[in-house]
């Protein structure tokens, strides 16, 4: 039995376009062309799929149903076919990726880095922001979540496990003192991002229980680079994730504090939407950040 793809994709064009002139135009057919295909394919089927107007197009409840079908095939042809030509030659394409602004900064652009110096014609765009993204709606291949909250309905894959450090220089814990316990940050100078300070507060496990320290300072400011740079200048107590400070702990720069206090661990995740037919190129990313992470370590 000959399945009518090709009809399926003009079918598919031609709701995609808006008219049978519009979808002709983008296929490089005729118009009339176009309109003997879709007739032949509701020949074929039995049934109609669109209700034709000189105004407008629409689609019959039976067109409705068909429709995903033809477009889910359509887009499965176009990657098996990007697929082979890949095998053939160079992978193409763009990919867009979504990051905490810290971690996309200091390890994703890294990553990404290698991974289209490896497939210099994939080209990629790198979104680094705070705010939770959303994969469906807003276009990202996959993003990278700092969360043990996923949605249920995504692929979600641990890359490594993170902490929150409270640390100080040498110089200001010398001249201030170290805090004992959390409660003890509320007379001391910290840095960090004022939502955090004075309206979350720093988490601590405090006698077994998860609690947040409100603390406050005379710095307070956005970005966890910046919060680094103060606190290096003997500014204050700063809060930060230990994958910005790993390098000024190890070298002393940097001294933890409550470390007894710290609350469990969070995890990373490489996040993206599950589809049965994934673009190589994508699969290519996936694959590759997995990699890199390949054991998925704490810092």
């Amino acid at each position: 039995m000959n399945e009518p793809f090709n009809e399926m994709a003009i079918f598919a064009r031609i709701v995609e376009e808006g008219s049978f002139t519009a979808a002709a135009k983008s296929l490089g057919r005729s118009k009339a062309f176009v309109s003997q295909q879709l007739s032949q394919l509701e020949t074929t089927l039995g049934t109609q799929l669109l209700f034709r107007s000189t105004r407008k197009l629409s689609l019959t409840e039976a067109g409705k149903m068909y429709l995903d079908y033809c477009q889910e095939i359509t887009k499965a042809a176009e990657e098996a076919k990007r697929s082979i030509e890949a095998l053939k030659g160079e992978m193409q394409g763009s990919l867009a990726v979504s990051a905490t602004n810290s971690f996309g900064e200091l390890i994703m652009s890294e990553v990404l880095l290698s991974f289209q110096k490896q497939y210099p014609k994939v080209s990629i765009e790198l979104d680094l922001s705070d705010d939770t993204r959303d994969l469906k709606t807003q276009g990202f291949d996959l993003c990278i979540r700092g969360s043990n909250q996923i949605d249920d309905d995504l692929v979600a894959i641990p890359l490594l496990q993170w902490r929150m450090l409270t640390v100080a220089t040498p110089q200001y814990l010398a001249e201030h003192g170290a805090p004992i316990t959390p409660d003890e940050l509320k007379q001391h100078n910290c840095i960090g991002k004022k939502s955090e300070m004075q309206q979350i507060g720093w988490p601590y496990m405090i006698d077994g229980q998860f609690k947040r320290v409100q603390v406050s300072g005379g710095f307070s400011v956005p970005r966890n680079p910046l919060i680094k740079r103060l606190a290096l200048q003997g500014g204050g107590i700063a809060w930060m994730p230990a994958f910005v400070i790993e390098q000024e702990v190890r070298e002393g720069s940097l001294v933890k504090v409550l470390e007894d206090y710290y609350p469990p661990a969070f995890t990373f995740y490489l996040v993206y939407v599950y589809q049965k037919s994934m673009p190589l190129r994508q699969r290519r990313l996936i694959d590759f950040i997995k990699q890199w992470f390949a054991e998925p370590v704490m810092i």
